[in-house]
């Protein structure tokens, strides 16, 4: 409990340097792609994901903290289409090492991710290329500790997971007349969730905390980001899961903030059906709906804005995601056998003591 504390301390504090830092007046940023969305089942959620994720592509793009939830090997990939002919890629894994821990309380997961985002082409008569944009994450989590609690009467578990991400961007700038400019910048993620009986959950992260990326000879600041937000499931029975989950999002240079709320419902393990808004954003706000599948370990999910201002454009992400199953049953049965193993040695180690013990009291017949 005492590691907890001073993680949180230091989360806490590390937020509240951030903020001074990067809030002092506001300016633009560079790099507008690591604002938007990313997944479609968190498109379709209005991206309010900062408590929620507990995929790869929530832990490597919403919260690192969820790096700590990871139980098996997964991976997940995602294309999407924006207006004005933009378009993203993304693919993620996100694996447990087993036999590593930074915190010294559970084996340590690692993510890795790469992000393309295409800016489209100009609207001159040679219609190049305008630049993409790059990024590449490593990140690590781990379940950093757990706080039991009495809720109404009834006993239940707080856990707490804490995550960090390193990030190296790359991005190009068309020039006037031909060729590219290019700009490099590295940051960081930093995130701390906790979950109470996989019902109700809080997280905080901060996002995008790094160098500037500089263009010839004008540079500008990353979008230094703090979200925190909170989920919660009202409905958890056989065959019907509905959950809803908020974040406050706050953009620390422009001095902008923005709210996210989103709901997800899943009938039989099978179908999801999600939905969402935006609020507080520059002109109206945006609402959001989305689709899943879950077969055979594989989730698809597609997930679009449903917003008149965009006009014809078609602005959607479709994501395919496969989880390796966890091996419950073998975890079991090891467990099973170290017990069984102890159980013997203790065994053994009490008929050696009462051996000894009838020595001494009897030298006699041992001799």
């Amino acid at each position: 409990m005492r590691n907890i504390k001073i993680y949180l301390v230091s989360l806490v504090f590390t937020a509240v340097l951030a903020a001074s830092a990067y809030a002092q007046e506001a300016g633009r940023t560079a790099l507008p792609f690591l604002k938007m969305d990313m997944g479609a089942r968190y498109y379709g959620m209005a991206g309010a994901a900062t408590a929620y994720a507990d995929d790869v592509t929530g832990m490597t793009f919403y919260n690192p903290a969820a790096l700590g939830m990871v139980e098996s090997f997964q991976l997940a990939g995602t294309v999407s289409e924006a207006q004005l002919d933009m378009k993203y890629h993304y693919g993620g894994l996100a694996f447990p090492v087993g036999f590593l821990s930074i915190f010294g309380n559970n084996p340590l997961n690692i993510a890795v991710s790469g992000y393309m985002f295409d800016k489209g082409n100009t609207d001159d008569i040679y219609s190049r290329s305008i630049g993409d944009d790059w990024s590449f994450t490593f990140s690590i989590g781990e379940h950093i500790g757990t706080t039991p609690w009495e809720v109404f009467g009834s006993s239940a578990d707080l856990e707490h997971y804490f995550g960090i991400t390193g990030k190296y961007l790359r991005s190009e700038l068309a020039k006037p007349v031909e060729g590219n400019v290019t700009g490099d910048a590295f940051a960081f993620d930093a995130g701390y969730t906790a979950v109470l009986d996989k019902h109700f959950g809080v997280g905080v992260a901060l996002k995008n905390i790094g160098t500037d990326i500089k263009y010839i000879e004008e540079s500008d600041p990353l979008p230094a980001t703090l979200s925190a937000g909170m989920f919660f499931v009202p409905v958890d029975v056989e065959n019907i899961y509905w959950a809803v989950s908020g974040d406050f999002i706050a953009y620390l240079k422009e001095k902008e903030n923005r709210v996210r709320i989103g709901t997800e419902m899943y009938l039989f393990d099978l179908l999801a059906v999600r939905g969402g808004v935006k609020l507080m954003e520059e002109i109206r706000e945006e609402w959001s709906l989305g689709f899943g599948l879950k077969l055979f370990g594989f989730e698809i999910d597609v997930g679009t804005i449903l917003n008149p201002q965009l006009n014809d454009d078609k602005v959607y992400q479709v994501s395919l995601a496969y989880k390796f199953p966890v091996k419950k049953e073998d975890s079991y049965s090891a467990k099973e056998d170290n017990r069984n193993d102890y159980k013997e040695y203790k065994k053994k180690q009490e008929e050696s003591a009462f051996e000894r013990a009838q020595r001494n009291s009897n030298p006699l017949i041992y001799q």
